[in-house]
């Protein structure tokens, strides 16, 4: 089934938005009442959902992992930054407040659906700006990304890139202690722990992961694929 645009909402305002998008865009949403029960043998384009609903963050990471096309937009309830940023680091491709949602999403969906533009952009490689190390640890950053700072670690022949930013506070991890024998990183403010392998948290105070991202070295140049 092609573009399947399947929404997962409960707020009774939202859905009536949702709806008027659905008549300007002529297109068609598949409602379900729980992310555990989407349709069988769908391959969605979009997925539609609220934040706060149950373990949302870890199913915009299997959703993300079993469709990498799929459009995810989340609409926000009650503004959380760190729920905020951690949706964005499983890889939600869209969080709004509930108001502002449905007015992207038209735009979004009629510029896909006239060709304009894809749902999901291609992966741009960037070039990394190189700091001074020798050995294990921090090798570069990348502070001018269009959606977050990237930092590079290295770690023998390996090379991982993460999003510079706790998730609980905002400040850059790239400042923080760095253990090569564990790959954890630690924020330099309040002491969250992140492995940069898997961007998994492992100590609070932050409550989500970070987003990682893949790094090719080419000569000299350090490239981070976002």
């Amino acid at each position: 089934m092609s573009n399947s645009f399947i929404r997962i909402i409960q707020n009774p305002i939202l859905l009536r938005h949702l709806d008027r998008v659905a008549f300007k865009t002529s297109i068609d949403f598949i409602t379900v009442e729980s992310p555990l029960v989407l349709p069988e043998g769908v391959n969605p384009t979009m997925i539609i959902f609220e934040i706060e609903m149950e373990n949302a963050i870890e199913l915009i990471s299997k959703w993300k992992a079993k469709w990498p096309k799929c459009f995810l937009a989340a609409a926000v309830t009650n503004p959380d930054k760190e729920l905020w940023m951690a949706a964005n680091a499983a890889g939600c491709d869209l969080v709004s407040n509930r108001g502002s949602l449905p007015i992207l999403l038209r735009k979004k969906i009629e510029a896909y659906l006239a060709g304009v533009e894809k749902l999901i952009p291609e992966t741009m490689r960037l070039m990394a700006k190189p700091v001074v190390n020798p050995g294990d640890g921090l090798i570069a950053r990348l502070p001018d990304n269009p959606e977050d700072p990237i930092c590079v670690f290295r770690i023998g022949n390996e090379y991982f890139g993460i999003r510079d930013v706790c998730p609980h506070a905002g400040f850059s991890l790239a400042d923080g202690d760095f253990d090569a024998s564990t790959g954890i990183v630690t924020c330099p403010e309040h002491g969250s722990r992140f492995n940069v392998h898997s961007g998994e948290r492992v100590r609070g105070p932050a409550d989500y992961s970070i987003k990682t991202y893949p790094v090719t070295i080419e000569g000299n140049d350090i490239y981070v694929h976002v």
